[in-house]
């Protein structure tokens, strides 16, 4: 018996400092000056400020925005972990890389950082301020590398959007006849996420949106398309090359982006060999 309790003790000392440890990983903090470190070479090149802690510039000066202008003053925010922020300067840098440096320099004055963003029950998995061009990256630790690139890609594109005249025609062109996006028919995001979990990205390739956040909105249609072109291009490519409707809504994308850089083609985009004439 004696040595049952022994080994029972053991057991929790073991554990104990398991999770001691697993508590110093999880919430390691590191200096100011090391994370300004981590990101300087960003912020040298692009002229990016990095804002990890929330005060009050954090949210959205306006009362009622016409245009997104970050999260509004009644969120409940959480600070990203440290350690989850040091993750960022490499994928930062591999995002990045996907524009001409001029284009960020103009486009893009700061990047906000946060662990949670809650506003009236929605959490955020980004947004943006078009006043201040700010892009609000959200992560608690659960996202891959992969998965923050896309959403830095995403809330960029906004921005984009928004800093020229689209004309809307030529995309909803390549929509089904009768299709509406979701915010067009429900008022409640929660209403448009209920429909979305009852359907698949690959449900929506034929009707020519490549995720099913796409269908919520034509904004979110078009980030999707940036997102997956310049995080899964092989991926994108695959679908384009499948469903005429993705084709010609690329297309559209495609001229879109040349008018900001005419760098962007296909061949930058996806690598392409490029022909004897062509």
């Amino acid at each position: 018996m004696r040595k049952f309790s022994n080994i029972m003790l053991a057991l929790s000392i073991v554990s104990f400092t398991l999770w001691l440890l697993f508590r110093w990983y999880y919430y390691q903090s590191f200096s100011k000056e090391k994370i300004d470190a981590a990101f300087a070479s960003i912020s040298s090149e692009y002229g990016i400020k990095i804002v990890y802690e929330i005060g009050d510039d954090f949210f959205s000066s306006l009362k009622n925005p016409k245009l997104p202008n970050g999260p509004p003053r009644d969120s409940k925010v959480k600070a990203i972990r440290h350690r989850v922020l040091m993750r960022y300067p490499d994928v930062l840098q591999k995002a990045l890389s996907k524009y001409p440096s001029e284009v960020i320099k103009h486009y893009l004055k700061a990047i906000y950082f946060a662990g949670e963003i809650e506003h009236d029950g929605e959490r955020y998995g980004g947004t943006y301020d078009i006043y201040k061009k700010v892009v609000y990256l959200v992560d608690n630790g659960g996202n891959s590398k992969d998965q923050a690139m896309y959403a830095f890609h995403h809330e960029l594109t906004s921005l984009l959007l928004l800093s020229h005249t689209f004309y809307t025609a030529p995309w909803l062109k390549n929509n089904p006849k009768g299709f509406k996006y979701l915010d067009r028919i429900y008022d409640s995001r929660k209403d448009e996420k209920k429909v979305r979990e009852l359907i698949t990205d690959i449900d929506c390739y034929e009707e020519g949106i490549v995720t099913n956040y796409g269908i919520t909105s034509f904004s979110n249609d078009f980030s999707e398309y940036s997102a997956m072109i310049f995080t899964y291009p092989k991926k994108f490519k695959k679908i384009m090359d499948q469903y005429p409707r993705v084709r010609g809504k690329f297309k559209v994308w495609l001229e879109f982006y040349q008018k900001i850089d005419p760098i962007f083609t296909e061949d930058y985009l996806f690598g392409k060999s490029v022909r004897a004439g062509k």
